[in-house]
C-alpha cells in the first residue's frame, strides 16, 4: 500500500510542479460548462480548467481565488454557486430561454521565474514589445516577478428564443467579446471577437483559437486598431480563443510585472446535428477530473 501511495504521490507532485509553472509553460485557462445548449431548464456543472491543447485538467474551486463568478442572463445576473474544494467549481441553474454569459475573475496571484524563461513564455505570448522593454532598460538577465490574473468567460444558450444577445460585456479587466455572428457566420465561417482591456479595445494583442481535446493546432492572429481579431471557424465543437495582456505592475503590488489572461469558450454546432440537447445530457468534455483536481490550487 506504501508503494502505491509512494508512485502516486510521485506523479502528482509532478503534475502539481508542471501546472504551477502555468505561466512559463504558456498553459491556458478557462471556463467550461457541462453543456453549452440546453434545451430546456436544466443544471449546468460548470469546470475551471487549466491546460494546453489536447488536455486539460479541472481545478478544485477556491474561494479565496475568486473575485467575480456569475451568469448573466435573460432574467439578470446570478451567483455560480458552490462550495470551497468542490469539482466542479460551480453549478448553475438556468429556467429562462436565452443566452447566457458566464463570467469569472480571479484575484492576483505571484510567480517567480528566471530572465531566460519569462523571455520565452513572452515570446510565446506575442509579448515581444516587453522583451525589447526589458533589453532597453538593461534587465535582460534578471529573474522576474510577476503577478498575475484570470478573467474568463463562456456562452450557453438555451432554448430558441428569438432576440437574446449573444455576448455582452461583463466588466473584466481583460474580456473578449463576440460578434453576434458566432452562430450564424456565412460558408467561410468568418468570426470575429472584439479584445477590452479595462473597457477599451485593445490593438496589435495576439490571439489564439484552439479546439481543446484535439490535435488541431492553434490559429493565431493579432488585433487590429478597432481591438478585434477574426477567425475562419469551420470545426463544429467546442472552441477557445485566448489573449495574454502585460503591464508594469502598479506601485502597490509587489512585482515586475502583471499579467492579465482572458479565454471565451462556446461551442459550434455541426450543420447535420440537433442545435439543442437535453438538459441532461453530458459531453466528454476535454477538461478532465483527474487526481490534481482537489488537491491543488494550481494558477486558479
Amino acid at each position: 500500500m506504501s508503494r502505491v501511495w509512494s508512485g502516486s504521490a510521485a506523479i502528482l507532485s509532478g503534475l502539481i510542479i508542471m501546472l504551477g509553472s502555468a505561466t512559463a509553460s504558456g498553459h491556458e485557462f478557462w471556463v467550461e460548462p457541462s453543456n453549452f445548449v440546453l434545451e430546456r431548464d436544466g443544471r449546468v456543472g460548470v469546470r475551471l480548467c487549466i491546460g494546453d491543447g489536447f488536455e486539460g485538467w479541472s481545478l478544485a474551486r477556491n474561494t479565496q481565488r475568486i473575485e467575480k463568478f456569475v451568469a448573466a442572463g435573460p432574467a439578470g445576473e446570478q451567483p455560480i454557486i458552490g462550495l470551497d474544494g468542490s469539482e466542479p467549481a460551480g453549478i448553475a441553474r438556468f429556467t429562462a430561454p436565452g443566452d447566457y454569459v458566464i463570467a469569472y475573475r480571479s484575484s492576483r496571484a505571484f510567480t517567480e521565474m528566471p530572465a531566460a524563461e519569462f523571455d520565452a513564455y513572452l515570446g510565446d505570448k506575442g509579448l515581444e514589445q516587453i522583451v525589447a522593454l526589458r533589453k532597453q532598460r538593461g534587465a535582460s538577465d534578471r529573474n522576474v516577478r510577476e503577478a498575475y490574473s484570470r478573467h474568463s468567460k463562456a456562452l450557453i444558450r438555451m432554448g430558441d428564443a428569438d432576440g437574446s444577445v449573444v455576448d455582452r460585456p461583463m466588466g473584466l479587466r481583460l474580456e473578449f467579446i463576440a460578434e453576434p455572428e458566432l452562430r450564424r457566420a456565412d460558408a467561410d465561417g468568418l468570426r470575429s471577437f472584439l479584445l477590452l482591456h479595462d473597457g477599451k479595445p485593445l490593438t496589435g494583442a495576439l490571439v489564439a483559437a484552439t479546439r481543446p481535446g484535439t490535435t488541431d493546432g492553434d490559429l493565431k492572429v493579432r488585433t487590429g486598431a478597432d481591438g478585434r481579431a477574426s477567425f475562419r471557424l469551420r470545426a463544429p465543437g467546442m472552441w477557445r480563443v485566448a489573449a495574454v495582456h502585460m503591464i508594469e505592475a502598479p506601485g502597490d503590488v509587489a512585482a515586475d510585472w502583471e499579467s492579465l489572461w482572458a479565454s471565451l469558450t462556446f461551442e459550434l454546432a455541426s450543420p447535420t446535428s440537433v442545435t439543442a440537447r437535453g438538459a441532461g445530457a453530458e459531453r466528454n468534455p476535454p477538461c478532465r477530473n483527474k487526481i490534481v483536481a482537489t488537491a491543488m490550487q494550481a494558477r486558479p
